[in-house]
């Protein structure tokens, strides 16, 4: 590939070293220990609270790749990143200026992997504008473009409908060469040509026909750094109602690429030893009509802790998407040990959901972000405790759950005692609402006002959180 500057890194192909604390308490639960050693997690949790709490413009970035990755791996994570975050667009002004533009833009917090893109393709430059709070990786010089970026994704194609924008642009990129080589104005109809390729991609491209789908479900292949980078760009490692979940989203017309992510998981995943039961992974696909975009989802626990973790466990983020997949991990250790049925793991998984994703922005304005993270002497007096659940019963997360709620009383596995109490005063005693506890939480939603079915409670139980500023909800009595 004339005229490239890609680093070139050696992998140790006999081990990939995982985070020493992490690495500890994975290994350390598969074996069926139930007592969580929680020494393993201090400097795990000094180091992601110390990286959590850098406001990426005010310290030395760290634009190296990983000293691990071949040339190869960051292709293709830097491939899927593209299909995730990059954009090719084609500018004309008139017949005499004419350009060529790659960019992927981000959030200005994340401008570190934009200058780890830029030094390992060995081109490009990164800007940031602080008036947007955006960072813009772009590739602008055509010698640039025409020597490296179009030979690089002819070797390594994107898998995604961008595949399409991107021969668009490689043919205006043809055309402008052919032109600059020969010495010559581009004639009318090479003019035209252009303007056309100009209307057929990004948001402008409405329909793919028959053959252009054919193409693009026919060359599909998905790699694991590919994954990857793609993840960087369009996974969220989120939560609903506190329980994590990880999902893929993509307009409806790259069906096709959740489906062969599903298959390629599905083969990919060897569900660990403890899980001999053998539990099948399942994918969950809603469609927004209105948007027309699909989501891939995982939400079971078990998936999320017997198949994701060790699969991303084996690779290396390059974004600051590590914070939220780091955060994630130890909330999906909370659940499955049951620390988040014991009112100081809801806690811990309410200032997890709260701090993370978009609430990790410097520029994150939403009220939930003055909750903020929780402390390293929290988390690591709630593994001190013995789990509530023994995974080593083989018994699936839901079993573990509804066993451990029905034990604590209640019609519905639990008793929700309902307080009113003054926000504005310290130390004032707790009133318990009238006919409380409730058996149900539709029980206690309806003396509130509330829908039966909703979400109120559930997100704010044990949490010792106030809903409205004036109720306290707990499933044991409180003094």
């Amino acid at each position: 590939m004339r005229g490239t500057k890609l680093l070139y890194f050696k992998l140790s192909r006999s081990a990939i070293k995982l985070k020493e604390l992490k690495d500890n308490l994975v290994v350390c639960v598969f074996l069926r220990k139930t007592q969580t050693p929680a020494f393993f997690w201090e400097k795990y949790l000094n180091n992601l609270l110390l990286k959590s709490s850098i406001n990426n413009l005010n310290y030395p970035l760290k634009p190296e790749l990983p000293p691990h990755f071949t040339q190869k791996e960051f292709i293709e994570w830097f491939v899927g990143f593209t299909d995730g975050e990059g954009c090719f667009s084609i500018r004309i002004q008139n017949e005499k200026t004419i350009s060529l533009i790659f960019t992927i833009e981000l959030h200005k917090d994340d401008v570190e992997v934009l200058h780890k893109i830029a030094n390992g393709l060995g081109v490009g430059r990164v800007l940031v504008n602080k008036n947007k709070d955006s960072a813009l990786f772009f590739i602008s010089k055509f010698e640039d473009i025409n020597s490296v970026l179009i030979p690089l994704f002819k070797n390594f194609p994107l898998q995604t409908t961008k595949h399409l924008d991107f021969i668009s642009f490689a043919d205006a990129a043809s055309i402008i060469f052919n032109s600059r080589n020969l010495k010559k104005k581009l004639s009318l109809l090479e003019l035209e040509k252009l303007i056309d390729l100009k209307q057929s991609i990004n948001t402008k491209r409405l329909i793919i026909n028959e053959e252009e789908n054919k193409l693009l479900v026919d060359k599909v292949y998905i790699s694991k750094w590919w994954l990857l980078g793609f993840i960087e760009g369009e996974g969220t490692f989120g939560y609903k109602h506190l329980v994590p979940y990880f999902q893929i989203a993509q307009n409806k017309k790259n069906l096709f690429v959740l489906k062969a992510i599903e298959a390629y998981l599905k083969e990919e995943l060897v569900p660990s030893l403890i899980n001999s039961e053998n539990k099948e992974l399942e994918f969950k696909y809603n469609l927004n009509k209105l948007t027309g975009v699909y989501s891939m989802t995982f939400e079971k626990v078990d998936n999320n802790f017997y198949h994701l973790i060790p699969f991303f466990e084996s690779l290396t983020f390059l974004s600051r998407k590590s914070l939220d997949y780091e955060w994630w991990v130890l909330s999906v250790f909370i659940h499955k040990l049951g620390y988040f049925y014991l009112p100081e793991g809801k806690q811990i998984a309410l200032q997890i959901s709260s701090s993370t994703n978009k609430y990790r922005y410097t520029t994150a304005k939403d009220s939930l972000n003055k909750i903020g993270l929780p402390s390293i002497e929290s988390i690591l007096n709630l593994f001190k405790q013995t789990p509530p659940f023994d995974i080593s019963s083989h018994r699936s997360h839901f079993e573990l759950v509804r066993e451990f709620t029905i034990a604590k009383g209640g019609r519905k596995g639990f008793l929700v005692h309902i307080y009113e109490c003054d926000s504005t005063l310290d130390g004032m005693p707790l009133k318990e609402v009238k006919d409380s506890p409730f058996s149900t939480y539709g029980d206690g939603h309806e003396v509130l006002g509330l829908k039966r079915g909703s979400r109120v409670i559930g997100r704010y139980i044990d949490t010792g959180k106030l809903y409205r500023d004036k109720y306290r909800f707990s499933s044991v009595p409180l003094k």
